[in-house]
């Protein structure tokens, strides 16, 4: 049986995933909870503040699809997010913060 990745959608506390996330653009990651830089994909914690990396978004799918694969077998517990829903989110969570 030949497997392929496919988007599936689920609910989630989006603020364990604000905490949690590699965010990784062309070369190199971020952390999303201390925006820290030139994380390395392989990074199973941020550098800095020891966060644990939960999730994974890529800023392109495109660009990074073969490492996706990978990366899911050999870290299976990583779980994969689309970068755009992570950002719309971000922003409606903020306007919520903003307001409250």
């Amino acid at each position: 049986m030949k497997k392929k990745m496919l988007r599936i959608y689920q609910t989630v506390d989006f603020e364990d995933v604000r905490q949690h996330t590699l965010l990784y653009g062309d070369l190199a990651g971020s952390c999303s909870h201390c925006n820290a830089l030139n994380v390395p994909l392989s990074a199973s914690i941020c550098p800095e503040c020891r966060t644990e990396f939960r999730y994974i978004a890529f800023r392109s799918v495109q660009h990074h699809r073969p490492k996706m694969s990978k990366l899911i077998s050999e870290n299976p517990r990583v779980l994969l997010i689309d970068f755009d829903d992570y950002k719309r989110t971000l922003a409606e969570v903020k306007a919520q913060e903003f307001w409250d």
